[in-house]
């Protein structure tokens, strides 16, 4: 069902959430993006949240935007984001911030759309700390909750 709203959708907003990451990787990055998809426009934004379990936990939050692509069933997503700034909440004038560079790149490929069925890859890099770290060949799932949901009204 959700490729044939993919392809016939012109108007409408939804929301989805995925999972990125390496199965079986103890200690390794996880990404949860909570989206929002405009189909009329293929525009796509939402949050992206990195965190990561060690001693000292890493959790970096990121608004992000971007478009998507539809190649036959499956779909191809890019997203960039950088980092609110601090000085965005004060009361200084716009024209005196100093300009915002994207620390985020997301590059990933939906089987069988927006459901992320097995063998859906993603690519991400993000600016930590001052140095970029670069993810390669991680796993994406629907959020758990969705694919029970999915299963639950019998659109999986």
């Amino acid at each position: 069902m959700a490729n044939h709203l993919d392809r016939d959708q012109k108007s409408g907003l939804f929301l989805v959430r995925y999972e990125v990451f390496k199965p079986g990787v103890a200690g390794g990055y996880h990404l949860h993006l909570n989206l929002s998809v405009y189909p009329p426009t293929r525009h796509v934004s939402g949050e992206a949240i990195i965190t990561q379990a060690l001693a000292q936990p890493v959790v970096l939050r990121v608004p992000v935007q971007g478009q998507y692509e539809q190649a036959g069933n499956d779909i191809d997503l890019f997203l960039t984001g950088r980092p609110l700034l601090q000085a965005q909440q004060s009361s200084q004038p716009p024209h005196i911030l100093p300009p915002q560079f994207e620390d985020f790149f997301f590059d990933g490929l939906l089987k069988q759309g927006w459901k992320a069925a097995s063998g859906s890859l993603a690519r991400y890099a993000f600016l930590h700390n001052g140095r970029w770290v670069e993810e390669v060949g991680q796993d994406i799932q629907l959020e758990r909750e969705l694919q029970n949901a999915h299963k639950a009204l019998n659109l999986a």
